[in-house]
């Protein structure tokens, strides 16, 4: 089968949340399918990561997100009408580009990750197209607006509503919805209804994060995260701010290591606070995930799967996290995470785990046993073939049909 996949990211590396999604689902439906890439690079310096992309599908066409005029057609979007961000991301030159391939190649399918990227699939009703939401970024919107000051709570109180708007007239053209949660699942059901949805999670690659073996720094805790992103800004200044305090009056020597890329000054300035330290980017996260005793997600704003939780738990490392970064997984409380979202039970948990070495080592064994046994990509790639087979088989009789009744 011939597959166009629009998505927002150039996939690769895959190193974070939807860069990872889609790298896995490009390398899993590449194995079976001819696939096209159509993607958006974040600025010119990401398409150095277009050639290695390449390794793994047909072909990959994509078009760099210049930010001043991308930031001048989303004033223009708030001004005169239509999401923000969908408004962003409309690049006159990737749409030429598709309907050109399209023209040339005819797919047999095509896939959409990420809402403000549908309108590249939009022109194309005559194939059947699975609009992949993962998680609905209206709702992140709401979430932003909930903690956010005038005049930017208006603004994102805007773009929730006209996103919105948009997530349903794109669920209800496009022949199949997905989403990555049972939560998503539940919410896409409440906001758009009589529209079929499914259910296609992420993983996690085992091989890659697995303990290593070495030793661990005492009283350490880790954050990993893009750290300009709003909803890990706003959980590491909680934590220091809310949790950390308590954790060191009772553990003095707890220290936190941010772990991530583009760390936002508000970030950085968490590294002249005792025992936190600010890394910026590194080229591996893994030893630094392995030196620690804990990690930690207290994220108050989240939607879908956190990757990052996903991999501590691969790496063996008992973890404490929020229900919004919890919610989205497999994982029972327990079996290597525990959840707290008052910041003194937070801190009690990591309080627990960092004094009491036999319970932190046998949260450590019971969270790689978690990841072994609730994040294989495998078993959710197989949810994704499932769904192809099921829309494509549809597709076909509604199309015979058309065409006999001309």
């Amino acid at each position: 089968m011939r597959i166009f996949f629009v998505c927002q990211r150039v996939p690769f590396p895959p190193d974070r949340g939807d860069k990872i999604a889609t790298f896995n689902e490009l390398r899993h439906l590449s194995a079976a399918h001819e696939v096209h890439v159509f993607c958006l690079a974040d600025g010119m310096q990401d398409l150095d990561n277009v050639g290695d992309l390449r390794n793994y599908v047909a072909s990959v066409t994509t078009t760099p997100v210049i930010g001043f005029a991308s930031t001048l057609r989303a004033v223009r979007a708030l001004l005169f009408g239509g999401p923000l961000s969908v408004a962003a991301l409309n690049e006159a030159e990737l749409h030429a580009a598709i309907m050109q391939r399209f023209l040339e190649l005819r797919p047999d399918l095509i896939i959409v990750f990420s809402s403000n990227v549908a309108q590249y699939a939009e022109p194309f009703p005559e194939v059947p197209r699975i609009m992949q939401f993962h998680d609905l970024d209206s709702q992140k919107w709401r979430q932003y607006a909930e903690r956010s000051r005038i005049p930017l709570k208006w603004i994102y109180e805007i773009e929730q509503r006209r996103l919105l708007a948009y997530e349903r007239s794109i669920a209800r053209r496009f022949s199949y919805a997905l989403v990555c949660t049972a939560v998503e699942k539940r919410d896409f059901e409440l906001l758009i209804p009589e529209v079929p949805v499914g259910v296609v999670g992420n993983g996690v690659d085992l091989d890659y994060f697995r303990p290593a073996g070495g030793s661990k720094r005492p009283a350490s805790i880790i954050f990993t995260g893009v750290m300009d992103y709003f909803p890990n800004v706003d959980a590491v200044q909680w934590f220091c701010d809310e949790i950390l305090p308590v954790v060191q009056k009772q553990v003095p020597e707890a220290n936190l290591t941010i772990c991530g890329s583009r760390p936002a000054a508000a970030v950085r300035r968490l590294s002249e606070r005792r025992g936190v330290t600010v890394t910026g980017r590194v080229p591996d996260i893994r030893p630094y995930v392995d030196q620690a005793e804990v990690f930690v997600a207290p994220l108050r704003m989240g939607r879908g799967i956190q990757n990052k939780l996903l991999e501590a738990l691969a790496m063996g490392l008992p973890s404490v996290a929020s229900t919004a970064a919890w919610s989205g997984t497999l994982v029972p409380k327990e079996e290597g995470v525990l959840v707290a979202d008052n910041p003194r039970e937070f801190a009690e948990d990591v309080v627990r785990l960092l004094r009491d070495g036999d319970y932190r080592s046998a949260m450590a064994r019971r969270a790689r046993v978690a990841a072994e046994t609730n994040c294989r990509w495998e078993e959710q790639m197989s949810h994704l073939d499932q769904v192809i087979e099921a829309v494509t088989v549809r597709w076909r009789p509604s199309v015979s049909s058309s065409v006999e009744r001309t």
